[in-house]
């Protein structure tokens, strides 16, 4: 049991309030000093009448409130001697906690980490802590304490059997609840102020948070008591949880609840208990970030439905304050209750309904239909001037624009929404990346990805959004925001939608990721997808689409990101700010990844201002043709899987004449390293961050010791957790070699035609009708040859049953609309292994085996190769070898 008595311990320069240092040592010093924010919509929608705020526990570094007490567990092993080079960190855990430790020993090196998790938690968690190598055992979620399976008892069954182990046991240690008394509630105190609290202390105002170890809600409760007495503390814990003496039962909710009663809760500083149930607790997580912006987990859920519940029965009034903490973010949900079908596959959520679709209401599925959206004439915002001349002195003529300007030496106690807590991101020195590559200059990264809405993207969105108010252009309650993105400016506009109350329609391209396509839609966009092969100028690209949509929506406004100069005027004013604040004008480089190039070309002008020797190095992507001098631009690049970056076309928000050097990079460059910032750095980023991250390499190799370089990360992995963070998707496409696998006598045969399945093919003349009829009971898929024979793509069952259901597509349509034109496939002219292919369907249903001809270098289909291939010839052959007919 915890006590309030023991000793506590010093965790260094933890400051109470305001992430307002210069420059971090390391990403662990980012920890805590989370932005506490006022919610709006929620609490009028519901009645309630006091002040409710939210301590956004998911911005911390590892995206959860566990990265503070795996932080400080590590910090007092070391202390004490316990954890020392070499030692294995050992720890049952629900995921969050696991990825603390794990982030924690990438950063500090010499740790390893064993994470024991039970089944049932999301795979997003899984693959971060993979990413972050840690090593992973999971036990079932049926288990019960003390069988031999639990995930308690496994722990103490690896610590048995490794003498360099040891357990940090969150469960009992009193550094967690002490962690939470000496700085989170420290921190709510500090920015809520005694008067407030005080008011609270009446006993009309309270802290609501979840029960999980239980170190939270009793550290924060002690620190909170200190201050107002008075204060009610509310625990949650999920119906299922035995905690509180309730009957154990099954639940979706992760990281609060349990099937023990952990050491460090103390009950006697609760004051009451609520019950919540997973249907609410995912609808009101949903509710969270499609009205205030908050892109939070299923616990953060939770602890709001019983915020309300209680602020209701305490009937708080107008003045009382109530804190809410979300402990974590979507990132590790995405395909949970974040995704519409799997919350109305759980019947957490009804499906939509389709009248005009006659079999809808027959029950073969449960996903969602997107609405068909028509458009109206672009805004008269700003002119549409892709493609010609950029750097033009009248556009960039920043200095004389309005401009908004932040105090960057202490930050704001509480902010009004979440959009007040965009920018002021942390500026984090690297260490093991550089020295590994020999650099000689201190370089530092502008962590971007630590924005609310995930990315720089957030800056540009606010921004247009504010200008486009201020002029009359944006009417609330009336205007229709449409945007043309590659996503992340998309969901900084969906959140500033979400908060201000506007309908807004995303327009992306088919390649960008699902994580984004969901995040979008639970903050309340619409989404539009266009084909990723339609160049720019095209009218089924997305800029083209979303144009003509502005044609037909009443009242629909393109803010434009491409043309708008809010753009580059968002990074004059704040991100090149906080670089030169924070290295007191003393930059010799910065290096960032060009998109719309309004990060650049707004950092740029600022940084000549004022650091005249500074040199700006842009990076482009191969295929795209943004880079000078044109001839670095040549390639037979057509389509590249790093996402944000490049462009087939000059956006007017480049200005070529202030970036003094272009480094071209590709994606086996980018992707890779983007791994090594979150396994070396800590940095969990994404593959635009690599792409920065490689021409900042190259770049800095002509600076000296002493010399600062800064490289600009852009988003973070929740948009990529079925991408590049996925190490099946990245062997797939030969970016990382595939594990050796010594036991299985299969995994490095060569791929055998004899092993597939021939495919029947149709000509892309066909209708889709003709494809599907096609189509057998035991081949997932047809494909669709060109008249030279090439492959156009394949068709099948499920895309088109998606077409139909999703996007409200019809069989008379062409059958290109049906085409599937990204797939898993091997080619017999490399002598793919059969343990390449068993990675490929661990994340694809089939992989489609070609063969190019040697001399027309033309590719034709072999056939497929499905789970029931491969299992038949593992099962074939041992038949044969143990003499079985």
């Amino acid at each position: 049991m915890y006590s309030a008595k023991a000793k506590h311990i010093s965790y260094g320069n933890w400051k109470p309030a305001g992430r307002d240092a210069k420059v971090y040592d390391n990403i662990l010093q980012v920890v805590g000093n989370t932005p506490l924010v006022k919610l709006n919509r929620i609490p009028k929608d519901y009645g309630v009448e006091c002040e409710i705020y939210a301590k956004c526990e998911f911005l911390n570094p590892g995206g959860s409130i566990k990265d503070r007490i795996a932080k400080t567990l590590v910090h007092d092993a070391e202390k004490s001697g316990r954890a020392y080079d070499g030692t294995r960190f050992v720890e049952p855990t629900s995921g969050n906690t696991g990825i603390g430790l794990a982030l924690t020993a990438a950063v500090k090196a010499g740790y390893k980490a064993t994470i024991v998790t039970p089944d049932k938690n999301a795979g997003e968690k899984l693959s971060t802590l993979k990413l972050l190598e840690a090593d992973i055992v999971q036990t079932p979620t049926s288990a019960n304490l003390g069988d031999p399976d639990h995930f308690l008892t496994v722990a103490q069954e690896i610590l048995k059997q490794d003498p360099n182990s040891i357990s940090l046991d969150q469960f009992s240690n009193p550094v967690n609840p002490m962690t939470h008394e000496e700085h989170t509630g420290s921190e709510i105190v500090a920015a809520l102020g005694h008067v407030d609290m005080a008011v609270m202390g009446a006993g009309t105002g309270g802290t609501v948070m979840g029960a999980g170890t239980g170190g939270t809600v009793t550290g924060i409760a002690r620190a909170l008591k200190k201050a107002c007495p008075e204060c009610v503390i509310v625990a949650v814990e999920a119906v299922g949880s035995i905690i509180w003496g309730s009957e154990l039962a099954p639940f979706y909710v992760e990281g609060i609840g349990d099937d023990f009663v952990p050491d460090v809760l103390e009950k006697d500083v609760i004051d009451k208990v609520v019950h919540t149930n997973d249907y609410d607790s995912f609808n009101m997580a949903r509710e969270i970030i499609r009205k205030e912006g908050l892109l939070c987990g299923g616990s953060s859920g939770a602890a709001m439905f019983a915020a309300l519940q209680v602020a209701n029965e305490l009937k708080l009034g107008a003045g009382k304050k109530v804190v809410v903490v979300f402990p974590d973010g979507i990132r590790n949900y995405m395909t949970k209750f974040v995704a519409d079908q799997w919350m109305e596959a759980h019947l957490f959520k009804e499906p939509p309904l389709h009248p005009n679709i006659e079999w809808w209401n027959h029950p073969i599925d449960n996903l969602p239909v997107s609405r068909v959206i028509l458009l109206r004439k672009m805004s008269n915002h700003v002119a549409s001037q892709n493609g010609q001349a950029n750097g033009l002195s009248k556009f960039f003529n920043l200095k004389e624009l309005p401009h908004i300007v932040k105090v960057l030496d202490r930050n704001q106690k509480f902010h009004p929404d979440i959009l007040h807590a965009i920018g002021n991101t942390p500026l984090v020195k690297l260490t093991r990346i550089p020295k590994s590559e020999g650099i000689k200059c201190d370089m530092y990264a502008k962590c971007e990805f630590m924005n609310p809405g995930g990315s720089v993207k957030d800056r540009i969105a606010y921004r247009m959004v504010l200008d486009a108010e201020q002029r009359g252009v944006l009417k609330p309650g009336k205007s229709v925001i449409i945007e043309p993105t590659s996503g992340n400016t998309g969901i900084g506009l969906a959140l500033a939608a979400a908060v201000k109350g506007y309908r807004c329609i995303i327009v992306l391209p088919e390649k960008m990721s699902d994580e984004k396509v969901n995040t979008l839609r639970a903050l309340g966009a619409e989404i539009v997808r266009t084909p990723t092969e339609a160049p720019s100028s095209s009218p089924e690209s997305n800029i083209g689409v979303a144009h003509r949509m502005a044609s037909e929506i009443p009242d629909a406004v393109v803010l434009d990101q491409y043309n708008n100069p809010c753009n580059p005027l968002a990074h004059y004013d704040g991100t090149a700010e906080e670089i030169l604040w924070a290295l007191d004008d003393a930059v010799d480089m910065v290096v960032m990844g060009a998109g719309t190039s309004g990060t650049v070309s707004g950092v740029a002008h600022k940084l000549k201002e004022r650091c005249p020797a500074c040199t700006v190095v842009a990076v482009d992507p191969y295929g795209s043709i943004l880079a000078q001098p044109e001839e670095l631009n040549h390639s037979d690049v057509d389509m590249y899987e790093v996402e944000g970056i490049g462009y087939d076309f000059l956006p007017r928000t480049l200005d070529r004449t202030v970036i003094d050097k272009w480094v071209k990079c590709d994606d086996q460059k980018a992707l890779p390293m983007a791994r090594r910032l979150i396994q070396e750095e800590g940095l969990l980023c994404g593959g635009s961050s690599g792409s920065a991250m490689w021409g900042a390499l190259q770049a800095a190799k002509s600076l000296k010791e002493g010399q600062k370089c800064v490289v600009l990360l852009p988003d973070n992995i929740r948009n990529y957790m079925t991408k590049h963070i996925s190490d099946p998707w990245m062997e797939a496409r030969q970016f990382k070699p595939v594990p050796t696998n010594d036991k299985l006598w299969w995994w490095d045969s060569i791929v055998e035609p004899s092993l597939t399945t021939p495919v029947a093919s149709v000509p892309l003349s066909s209708t889709p009708a003709q494809a599907l009829s096609a189509l057998s009971p035991s081949v997932p898929l047809v494909t669709v040859v060109r008249d030279d024979g090439s492959v156009a793509g394949v068709c099948t069952a499920d895309d088109a049953r998606r077409r139909l259901a999703n996007l409200s597509g019809s069989t008379s349509e062409g059958l290109d609309k049906f085409l599937v034109k990204k797939y898993y496939k091997v080619d017999l002219a490399k002598n793919p292994t059969l343990g390449l292919v068993s990675r490929m369907l661990d994340i694809a249903p089939y992989v489609v085996v070609v063969n190019t001809d040697a001399s027309s270098h033309s590719q034709h289909v072999v056939g497929v190769i499905t789970s029931n291939n491969l299992l038949a010839l593992i099962t074939d052959k041992a038949k044969m070898i143990n003499g079985i007919n």
